[in-house]
């Protein structure tokens, strides 16, 4: 049923109720007064209180089907709850009213003789009878195609209105064969009976507003979430009640290697699942967050690359090293991180802090060592430079070292950012370099004098053997 239909139905069923019970007020009030019926006059108290209590649920009904705003982010339905819990508790005084009345009557007695019932007496009692039913009748249809908690407040409210219009009447009828004590007899087992409804319903209203939640609720959602393929656990869950709609939030557990497109498609499926074993239609009030779990059988390098990237900052993780230290146990890790070349030495400092933490965390007993590097540009969309005069400072600078036999391919590029990009294709001699370890070192020191010749400039020598 559409929100407004909802609404509508609620509304039209409260006040055909308050017109009702406000008739009955009169009626009985009117009779009491002409008649001197105490039963009649406290059972129009009862209907005038059931009159006010109905329009509080009117207005309740009224403020918790306004939408949710900037400040109900979860709506207005908690008003609603306010409305019952209100009803139940005003039932509960009435109730205790009519049990002591009872005993009064009981203990002192009292001047039977001046009740004169008569017709209009017997009238007013059957009036609110009629009236009872209908009432009766109406909300009883509304509630069960609404289910609202004010709707159920009104029909236990006219539920109780016709038990006590049957004492009263009960009560009139007893006068009039001379047994006086029976209508109070008859007030205290009801009253005894309505207090015990009323204050069962306030309890359960002023529980749902400390958002209360029965454990087999959220004993459901976990079950519902860790039932669903992908799903290793199941934590943080938070529920609450407002109004007919319930509100859950919980985060699930998903492997590290996962990817980001399946782990969205997997805590998609817990919502619907969990939607599906709560009964609610649609997932809208349902918000599953994922967080990654690394497995024991992850290779080391796979857990330490992505507790790396996860730090906000890291551009990119390569070279990681993972080894035991014999004797001790403990994990020693290497791995060079990139950040932006932009970033002060404090800044990628606390960059590489946070990485040391990160893999800490996942792995105890550790000691990490990170290197940084500046964030190498990539070629999209960067521009070659045909500068004849650059290729040729860079030949003589690279032939300056008498272990280069040739120098092959020069490219040069200025990026997006406005950085000198250098790759540059070698041969060296026979003679030259016996290691590649020897050979890195010549490179490294040839890519140090391109540097100082070009500052800023991002330079890549590749050697190949004479």
């Amino acid at each position: 049923m559409a929100a407004a239909g909802e609404f509508a139905l609620k509304r039209n069923a409260l006040r055909i109720s308050l017109i009702a019970i406000a008739s009955v007020f009169v009626f009985e009030f009117v009779a009491g007064v002409i008649t001197n019926s105490l039963a009649l006059l406290t059972d129009s108290t009862h209907a005038l209180l059931d009159s006010v209590v109905t329009g509080i649920l009117i207005i309740a009904v009224r403020l918790a089907s306004k939408p949710r705003d900037i400040e109900h982010t979860y709506g207005h339905g908690k008003i609603e709850a306010i409305g019952s819990f209100i009803g139940g508790t005003a039932l509960f005084v009435v109730a205790v009213l009519f049990i002591f009345e009872g005993f009064e009557r009981i203990a002192f007695g009292g001047p039977a003789a001046l009740v004169i019932p008569g017709t209009i007496g017997f009238a007013a009692a059957i009036y609110t009878l009629a009236v009872d039913v209908f009432r009766i009748t109406v909300l009883g249809r509304a509630t069960r195609k609404s289910g609202a908690a004010t709707l159920r407040a009104d029909l236990y409210h006219a539920v109780a209105d016709f038990g006590s219009t049957s004492v009263a009447l009960f009560g009139l009828w007893l006068v009039t064969t001379g047994v006086y004590a029976g209508d109070a007899a008859a007030a205290i087992v009801l009253g005894a009976f309505l207090a015990y409804l009323s204050s069962r319903f306030a309890y359960q209203n002023a529980v749902e507003l400390t958002d209360s939640i029965p454990p087999r609720l959220v004993a459901t959602v976990k079950q519902a979430a860790v039932e669903t393929e992908g799903v290793f656990g199941c934590s943080d869950i938070k529920m609450r009640r407002v109004g007919m709609e319930i509100f859950v939030d919980t985060t699930i557990s998903l492997m590290a290697d996962m990817s980001f497109e399946k782990a969205h498609e997997t805590s998609a499926q817990v919502e619907r699942n969990i939607a599906k074993a709560l009964g609610i239609g649609d997932v809208q009030n349902i918000t599953v967050h994922f967080e990654p779990v690394f497995s024991p059988d992850l290779p080391l390098e796979s857990i330490i690359e992505r507790a790396a990237a996860r730090v906000r900052g890291v551009k990119g993780v390569h070279n990681i090293i993972a080894s035991r230290v014999g004797g001790t146990g403990r994990l020693e890790v290497s791995l060079h991180i990139q950040v932006n070349r932009s970033a002060t030495l404090s800044e990628a400092h606390a960059i590489s802090s946070a990485v040391e933490d990160s893999i800490k965390g996942q792995l105890k007993d550790s000691d990490v060592t990170v290197h940084l590097e500046p964030l190498m540009p990539g070629l999209a969309g960067v521009q070659p430079l045909a500068d004849a005069e650059m290729q040729d400072s860079i030949t003589q600078i690279v032939l300056a070292s008498p272990e280069i036999r040739k120098v092959g391919r020069i490219a040069t590029f200025r990026t997006d950012d406005d950085v000198l990009k250098i790759d540059v294709n070698c041969i060296f001699s026979p003679e030259g370099p016996a290691t590649i370890e020897q050979v890195h070192e010549r490179v490294t020191d040839i890519e140090k004098q391109i540097r100082k010749r070009y500052p800023g400039s991002i330079v890549t020598l590749h050697a190949e053997p004479g």
